[in-house]
């Protein structure tokens, strides 16, 4: 600005801050009065005013001839000026050559135009809420020319209705301009104005609810790489009545016109020249022609666009006097009919019958999905009106039961439909909640904290905890001194919120659908977990689908007890048979649905939930799960209170499991909650069963009720911890493997789920048999066993399925069996202290092919080989180990062998460094570990017979052998090379 001050010999009192070009020093402004041309905008890219001048002097001289006495150019204003000879070059100039093209080596090139006179945009902001009392744009100009001493009348008008206290005006005389730059701020009428002096103007239309100016500045700070611009040289309004705001930039901030949109919050808002205008004419008859309205004298022929929006017209106009008269005249009349006007406003529109509940929700099916892919959706954005769905809600809440009708509307739509109908628009509304970040109670803005979340799936490979060796006391040692149990009549929200005001750290129960996130919330179903995922941000952790490009933290438990990030490739969904989701972080900020989904005060955070699926419509006799159901309930149960346990939560609140539209029966379900909470006694302060009846109660496998059942088993039961303890006991999630002496135990891993349940439980036949010990696991040793007192089960069905009982043996501590026989002490019980070790091992029938090599108990109760057979360094520590050799001879290719995974070439060929035999994985064929390390150490389900050596017998082919890779043939002969 220097540069062209001094060029028109303009003295101010103060100096503005320097331009990067030189100065007028270097360059005198000719003698006489100067010829010029005008540029009007310069290229924003450049910012060195010295480097812009010479590069369209060059231009000019070498490609397009023509001489220039001198160019000034001033990128803050945005303007250059190019002196010239007489007005015949000045009139080429501007009229023959009109623009020239820069290359300033970037992509795109620069255009530099000319002009003889200048279109000087700037812009007055009054400092005023009171829009009243706001001056006319007649006074606004009058008072410009006063002040600034403009030679000639200036345009002025207001910017937009939507924000009335900014005008625009238009001025022509550089020279004034420069010279009433230093005066920014005036009074008018009693308050203050601000003129942004040649600046840029937009617009941001439908900004997120919870857009404040502050963030739209920081915002724009970013792009432009500038953190302490002025604001002098941004001004930023946000009308929160229309979401919609206007950015004024200019000085160095004018850089922002670079930039076609902004980003924010993650969401990439368009710039806008200016807004449309849109009117909203209501209510429209259904009887009223669409072409009175297009063609009503009040529109004066403007109207480029009429949409029928249910009972209204959205109507677009092409002129901004017809649309601003428009919204000041507020109606119009139609024959007898008056209908209003207003401004487009989505925003603060609240969803009620007459612009949604009953039209347009009635022409779409109970589905999210396809609002979701159009997120411009106003529904996704209209505020919520509790009171108006209560109204919609209880016309159609009679419960559907048995021989009743459903009748329709005048849509055709039945009332079981209508009530889906009206549960996806909650659900849309807290999606569209959840995208803005928040919501408003009153004048309050409430902020919904996303960064919380955080999902761990746990599946068959989860192990929670490992196991260790300790003192029995401190095995036994639980938290708590009791459990107590209460069943309540209530939301389970409330009791959870509840808990949190008592200063516990309960958990809830998520009663989860095994295939589909959220069950079917998307189209509208009303149990439990639908319900949570109306009332919370719970859809962002479980659905994966509606992240909306934010995505969650997600974790897998692996079999290490660590979390591993959920990769792509790793699906939440179908959710295993034990597996569960623990997700912690989450918002509740809606009331239950007998308030109409009312947002809350206060949202309750960082709730923490476990989605487990119960069984659907399981095999039922008597009113009881069979067997299998059973006993594959009770370890879900376990499952969730061992993952409660391992996130050091205090409380359980939790619900009638499957009860619903699963049909599992109550009573049973009940039972199996008690046996499992009585295994925790202790371990958590409080567990409350939160059970309300709905419409999926009292039908035939449920006709009292949920809430009934569990109340007359479980209400205001106090549960105390058990201290004796044997072994195959369970402590909490851990079971007893060994006690070494009466004063210390060995625990268990805590794993999800290891083997597949034998579902014939404590009744199984075959327990003893090895192969089938190896593949299924079977329940815990009854806890009444090895006490004084006897079971005072054992004739209940259930209890004797789900432990096992062993009878006493007759000669109690006399026995002369237990050290002979491995088997007897697994048949009878005895007195604990005599349960020793057996000094001779009898080898295992699987040889080294055992899968349970890893079983400690296993181990110390059988013989195995030892892999590194007469190589053995530890032959003494391990007296259950054979250290017997099975070695022809050491393999010839040595290192570079390249068979070392096959188990029958190492049981026969020595290798240096290596086990002669490979341990059978775990795993076998469903082994996904394919490192080397891995597969040189274990076999994957190839079996081994181990022989002698001097069985094998030498092949007379020798190298030649055809049969060499036949693994029956190697088995029988020797060969000289392999």
């Amino acid at each position: 600005m220097d540069n062209l001050r001094k060029y028109l010999k303009i003295e101010l009192p103060l100096p503005l801050v320097p331009n990067p070009g030189p100065t007028i020093d270097d360059f005198p402004p000719p003698a006489n009065d100067p010829i010029v041309a005008y540029i009007p905008e310069l290229p924003l890219q450049i910012v060195d005013n010295h480097k812009l001048e010479v590069m369209i002097r060059q231009c000019l001289e070498r490609k397009h001839r023509q001489e220039v006495v001198d160019i000034k150019c001033d990128t803050h204003l945005g303007i250059g000026m190019v002196h010239l000879q007489n007005c015949k070059e000045r009139d080429h100039l501007v009229k023959i050559i009109e623009s020239i093209i820069l290359d300033s080596g970037e992509k795109n090139n620069i255009i530099i135009k000319f002009v003889s006179d200048l279109e000087l945009i700037s812009y007055v902001v009054i400092d005023s809420t009171n829009y009243r009392d706001l001056p006319s744009p007649n006074e606004v100009a009058q008072r410009c020319v006063e002040l600034y001493k403009f030679s000639r009348s200036i345009l002025c008008e207001q910017l937009s209705i939507q924000f009335p206290n900014i005008f625009r005006i238009v001025s022509n005389s550089l020279e004034e301009l420069i010279e009433a730059i230093p005066r920014k701020t005036f009074s008018i009428n009693g308050q203050n104005a601000t003129v942004y002096f040649r600046a840029d103007c937009c617009f941001l239309e439908e900004l997120p609810g919870h857009t404040n100016i502050n963030q739209l500045r920081h915002a724009i700070t970013d792009q432009i790489s500038q953190e302490n611009t002025s604001t002098e040289s941004i001004y930023i309004q946000y009308n929160q009545a229309t979401t919609n705001a206007v950015v004024l930039t200019c000085s160095r901030a004018r850089r922002w016109a670079l930039f076609n949109s902004i980003n924010l919050d993650g969401q990439r808002i368009q710039k806008k020249n200016s807004l449309p205008y849109r009117l909203i004419v209501r209510p429209i008859p259904k009887d009223l022609s669409i072409s009175h309205i297009k063609n009503h004298k009040i529109f004066e022929n403007t109207v480029d666009q009429v949409l029928v929006k249910n009972n209204h017209l959205v109507v677009e106009l092409s002129n901004k006097i017809v649309y601003e008269k428009c919204v000041n005249q507020g109606a119009l009349r139609v024959g007898d009919q008056y209908l209003f006007i207003e401004i487009n406003n989505s925003k603060e529109k609240e969803i009620d019958a007459e612009n949604w509940y009953e039209t347009e929700m009635c022409k779409h099916v109970p589905d999210i999905m396809p609002f979701i892919r159009n997120p411009k959706h106003p529904i996704l954005h209209w505020k919520w009106n509790p009171q108006a769905f209560q109204e919609q809600y209880r016309r159609y809440a009679t419960i559907q039961r048995r021989g009743m009708t459903s009748e329709r509307d005048r849509h055709g739509i039945d009332d079981n439909q209508k009530r889906h109908l009206l549960r996806v628009t909650v659900m849309l509304n807290t999606i569209g909640t959840v995208w803005e970040g928040g919501y408003r109670v009153g004048e309050r803005e409430i902020k919904i904290k996303e960064d919380l979340l955080k999902t761990i799936v746990y599946d068959h490979r989860s192990k929670l905890e490992r196991g260790a060796t300790m003192s029995l006391f401190e095995a036994t040692k639980v938290p708590y001194t009791s459990t107590l149990i209460k069943v309540v009549d209530e939301d389970c929200l409330y009791v959870y919120q509840q808990l949190v005001t008592q200063k516990c750290r309960p958990v809830l129960l998520n009663m989860a659908n095994a295939d589909l996130p959220g069950g079917s919330y998307r189209q509208g179903a009303g149990a439990q977990e639908e319900t949570l995922f109306r009332r919370s941000n719970y859809f962002r952790s479980l659905d994966t689908d509606l992240d909306n490009g934010k995505s969650t933290s997600r974790f897998c438990c692996n079999s290490n007890c660590e979390l591993e990030i959920l990769s792509e490739r790793q699906q939440m969904y179908p959710m295993e048979e034990f597996g569960a989701i623990y997700t912690s972080g989450l918002t509740i900020f809606r009331r239950a649905e007998d308030t109409g989904y009312a947002f809350m005060d206060e949202p309750l955070s960082n709730v923490c939930a476990i989605a487990m699926a119960a069984y659907r419509d399981p095999k039922v006799e008597n009113n009881r799960l069979t067997r299998k159901f059973s006993i594959g309930m009770r370890k879900k149960i376990e499952n969730i209170f061992a993952i409660a346990y391992h996130h050091k939560h205090d409380c359980l609140v939790l619900s009638a499991l499957g009860c619903g539209a699963f049909k599992n029966p109550p009573k049973h379900i009940a039972t199996i909650f008690k046996s499992v909470a009585e295994q925790y006694a202790g371990f958590f302060k409080s567990i409350y069963f939160a059970i309300v009846d709905d419409h999926n109660t009292g039908l035939q496998f449920n006709p009292q009720g949920n809430y009934r059942p569990f109340k007359q088993l479980l209400n205001e039961i106090e549960l105390e911890p058990t201290k004796h303890k044997m072994k195959d006991m369970m402590i909490g999630p851990w079971r007893i493997l060994n006690m070494p002496n009466p004063q210390q135990v060995t625990l268990s891993d805590i794993r999800i789920s290891y083997l597949i349940p034998c579902y014939h439980g404590g009744k199984c036949n075959d327990i003893e048999d090895a192969q089938h010990f190896r593949e299924y696991s079977h329940p815990s040793l009854c806890p009444s066993m090895g006490s004084e007192t006897t079971c005072q089960l054992s004739n209940d069905e259930d209890h004797v399925l789900w432990f096992i009982h062993r009878p006493k043996y007759p000669y109690g501590s006399d026995c002369q069996l237990i050290r002979a026989d491995v088997k007897h002490p697994k048949q009878f019980e005895h007195p604990q202290y005599i349960q020793v070790q057996p000094t001779k091992l009898v080898p295992c029938r699987d040889s080294i092919n055992c899968l349970r090599q890893e079983d400690t108990d296993h181990m110390k109760t059988y013989s195995h080989p030892c892999p590194y057979a007469e190589l053995c360094r530890q032959k003494i520590s391990e007296p259950y180990l054979t250290h017997k050799s099975y070695v022809v001879g050491p393999c010839l290719n040595g290192k570079s062998c390249r068979i070392l995974d096959d188990p029958l070439h190492r049981a026969k060929y020595r290798h240096i460094d290596m086990p002669d035999l490979l341990i059978p994985c775990r795993y076998q064929q469903q082994c996904h570990d394919k490192s080397y390390e891995h597969r040189v150490k274990y076999s994957h389900g190839e079996y081994v017979e181990l022989l002698p050596k001097d069985t094998y017998s030498k092949y007379k082919h020798g190298i030649q052998c055809r049969d060499i890779g036949n693994l029956n043939h190697l088995s029988k002969y020797s060969h000289p090379d392999y």
